[in-house]
């Protein structure tokens, strides 16, 4: 699976299971380094601009940890981690008019 590939894959869980009307998607993510799973922050700006946050379903949160646990394996592969340990924090946003996605990753 291409760099582009995993974007695009993110890009849908999350916009899937996010709120109808909502202009910006953000995901806050910490990976468990154990392989369980990880703990999520989802929130979004309505049509308004106005902050506010939302629950996906089991299902999502399950699709998202594996999207983003091979997102991880990519850096790993190719390389990307520049000597140090696999990132195991991110922030997903999602641009809903724009359609575009960026995914900051974060090293402790």
């Amino acid at each position: 699976m291409t760099y582009e590939d995993l974007y695009r894959r993110i890009a849908m869980i999350v916009f899937s299971c996010g709120p109808q009307g909502a202009r910006e998607l953000i995901v806050k993510a910490e990976l468990f380094a154990d392989d369980e799973g990880g703990e999520y922050q989802f929130d979004y700006l309505d049509e308004n601009g106005e902050p506010d946050w939302f629950e996906p379903d089991a299902q999502a949160i399950g699709d998202l940890t594996e999207a983003l646990k091979d997102f991880q394996q990519y850096f790993v592969d190719h390389d990307m981690t520049e000597g140090k340990p696999v990132w195991n924090k991110c922030v997903v946003v999602i641009n809903v008019p724009e359609e575009s996605i960026s995914i900051d990753v974060q090293y402790d």
